[in-house]
């Protein structure tokens, strides 16, 4: 017994003289490797000081050692492998100058000579490889105490000496740029930082995100080195976003610095978000956008729904040939679209315009920048909603194509659609017509845009008792459209012409040609009987009026509503007496008229239609044409028609100006990531 108890303490006092503090201890260490490779340091480190290169403490002064810390010591052993030990906890005694230099003990297993090694502080934030464990960097809230327990980290990197001994004294330094930001407005005349609740900070490889309550003082952000980099900031008070570039930023490591931040309102890239305001991950285009939030906007310079899911959408201006068709589909100057892209045409846009908005200061800004058309709205949906018509034009200061921006709580998110399976094709129908703006609390009454068969953009809603009064970008009213009887008129001039509704003396189309196709790509010329229950899904075309996800269904959708004994008859009539004269309008209640509907109940509103002789509204309060994409010959369209005894699927001349009740668009597109999809037009 006392034999065992004397070889243990031999042994204990061999380990006790082989620590070293980087000086020689009698070939110790060598003899303790080939006993059994278990080699107990001393050494002593300190933490870096001064402006520059510094770890910190939560609460932004010089980081010092204190009792019970670790340090992580990651090496090379005698076999090449990475080791990471852990040192003895810190003591008191162990701690001097003030908490900036420690002397630590540790014991590692056959480290290799020459070898590589890392201290890392605190020992927490090594990986086993050697690297630090960055994951908080990742989401941050704002404050330096978040910093100081989470991401602060101080670093050494060294080599073993020859006799396998840890560097002496070194000093370990900070590994992260610590910036405090204080936000102010774009002229820097108002510091914003106390209403910012998130921020983002990218160098283009690394992102961190802030979110944090508001409260006043800067916001703190650790960032990992980088040189000559474009850093982007984002940051929002809930409401309003704000953006701001930098290049040939460099942030180096140990900064604490505290730069000011003059921020301009961020543009949103509404071919970058759905109906709803939520964010894609690829271009969607349209002729139509919904915005919900004051703010700076931009659209891409793109005939209507020429770009998909990020992808050319040549469906969209590719039509099918034949007698009252059109295979290539004409831009403003007659010619054929050959790309999605306006520029692509050899057409360059200079200049932009607001056409009319039917609410004062609903748009306050338009441009353009390069390949976007911007735009200000200038009220939340919440305090306005309303239309407007925004144009770009050529050097000449011709229109070559506009787009519609529907400033709507609407959001089109797939709980607010109604199903309506018709036996033949399934529905997802939007809960109103598009433009639609309630003026009253209950949503049935208000008014809506309307539209000329198989053109793309809105004409103005009626007001009280006359044509709804708009108004231009200094909030001053105008006329915002004109009534032209037209002899020889084309697709062209309809596009250089977006306010004028064109009209004959006789029931016919907007222009001279009367295709098919120009809502729904794939419609040829078709019997009479075909045409007034087209069970296909629409393929939209760049003259579709709706948002991007969403078209004008085809005629099967209004055959079936206001289906009769005969679907191929001219009209098609469902009789009953569901008419709300207080809001003058219909409901579809979907335990009433079909176990195949699924979803909200549509509410139908009666706002009438421009008459085809004039362009002035007609039987407000007392109808109610809805388009569908379908023809019903050369002349007219099929249209789902209501009045107080019942729903009635029908034809007009598509001269007629009436309203557009969108459905999710069916849409394949493929191959993506090699892979083929179906989106079913749902955005969430």
């Amino acid at each position: 017994m006392k034999k065992t108890m004397r070889y243990i303490s031999m042994a204990a006092l061999a380990l006790m003289g082989a620590i070293t503090a980087g000086c020689s201890s009698d070939d110790s260490i060598e003899q303790q490797l080939e006993k059994g490779g278990a080699v107990a340091l001393k050494t002593t480190v300190s933490l870096g000081a001064g402006d520059i290169t510094r770890a910190l403490s939560a609460d932004g002064s010089e980081k010092t050692f204190a009792v019970g810390d670790k340090i992580a010591i990651v090496y090379e052993n005698k076999d090449d492998q990475t080791v990471k030990a852990e040192s003895d906890a810190l003591t008191a005694d162990d701690i001097a100058t003030g908490g900036k230099t420690a002397t630590f003990s540790v014991v590692l297993t056959s480290p290799k000579a020459g070898g590589s090694v890392k201290y890392v502080y605190p020992a927490a934030k090594a990986n086993n490889d050697g690297t630090v464990n960055n994951s908080a960097l990742a989401t941050q809230d704002g404050t330096m105490a978040y910093i100081g327990e989470n991401c602060d980290v101080a670093l050494f990197e060294g080599s073993m000496t020859s006799e396998a001994r840890l560097p002496a004294q070194p000093t370990l330094t900070n590994q992260l740029a610590i910036y405090a930001f204080t936000i102010y407005n774009a002229d820097g005349s108002s510091d914003i930082t106390s209403t910012i609740t998130a921020m983002t900070v990218s160098d283009g490889t690394n992102s961190y995100a802030v979110s944090r309550t508001a409260a006043a003082g800067p916001i703190y952000v650790a960032i990992k080195p980088v040189a000559n980099a474009t850093i982007e900031y984002t940051a929002t008070d809930g409401t309003n976003k704000y953006e701001k570039s930098v290049t040939g930023k460099t942030y180096s490591a140990g900064d604490l610095l505290p730069i000011g931040l003059k921020m301009i309102p961020a543009t949103t890239d509404l071919s970058m978000v759905d109906c709803a305001g939520n964010a894609r991950s690829k271009m969607w285009t349209a002729n139509c956008y919904m915005v919900h939030k004051k703010g700076a906007y931009k659209l891409p310079l793109v005939y209507g729904n020429a770009i998909e899911g990020g992808q050319t959408n040549a469906a969209a201006y590719t039509g099918v040939a034949g007698a009252n068709t059109t295979a290539t589909f004409p831009r403003h100057d007659g010619q054929p679209i050959t790309g999605p892209w306006i520029k692509d045409n050899g057409i360059t846009v200079t200049q932009a315009e607001l056409l009319w908005q039917d609410a004062q200061g609903l748009i306050t800004a338009v441009g353009i920048d390069g390949d976007y058309l911007t735009l200000t709205v200038g009220k939340d949906a919440t305090e306005q909603q309303g239309n407007a018509l925004i144009a770009a034009k050529d050097a000449g200061g011709k229109i070559v194509w506009s787009w519609h921006i529907w400033v709507t709580k609407e959001t089109f998110a797939d709980a607010t659609l109604t199903t309506i399976a018709t036996g033949d094709h399934t529905y997802k129908v939007t809960p109103v017509n598009l433009g639609w703006v309630p003026t009253s609390t209950d949503g049935k009454q208000g008014y809506n845009t309307y539209y000329q068969w198989g053109r793309k953009d809105p004409f103005k809603a009626k007001g009280a008792p006359t044509d709804k009064t708009v108004y231009n970008i200094d909030g001053a009213a105008i006329t915002g459209m004109t009534y032209t009887n037209y002899n020889s008129i084309t697709i062209g001039d309809n596009i250089q012409n977006p306010t004028t509704f064109y009209y004959k003396q006789q029931t016919n189309s907007p222009c001279n040609t009367q295709y098919y196709n120009m809502w729904d790509a794939q419609q040829g010329e078709q019997t009479p009987a075909v045409l007034k229950n087209i069970t296909t899904a629409t393929v939209k075309t760049v003259y579709d009026p709706c948002p991007a996800g969403f078209c004008v269904p085809t005629s099967n959708l209004f055959s079936f509503m206001g289906k009769g004994v005969d679907v191929s008859t001219d009209v098609q009539e469902r009789n009953d007496t569901d008419w709300d004269d207080t809001n003058k309008g219909k409901t579809w209640k979907q335990a009433t008229y079909s176990t195949n509907t699924t979803g909200p109940d549509l509410y139908f509103p009666a706002v009438g239609y421009r008459y085809h002789l004039n362009g002035t509204f007609t039987e407000v309060g007392t109808t109610g044409p809805i388009w569908s994409a379908s023809p019903d010959d050369q002349r007219c369209g099929r249209s789902l028609v209501i009045y107080s005894p019942k729903w009635q699927s029908t034809f007009m001349g598509r001269i007629f100006g009436n309203s557009v009740r969108a459905v999710a668009e069916s849409i394949t597109i493929g191959p993506v990531g090699g892979e083929s999809f179906v989106d079913d037009g749902e955005d969430n």
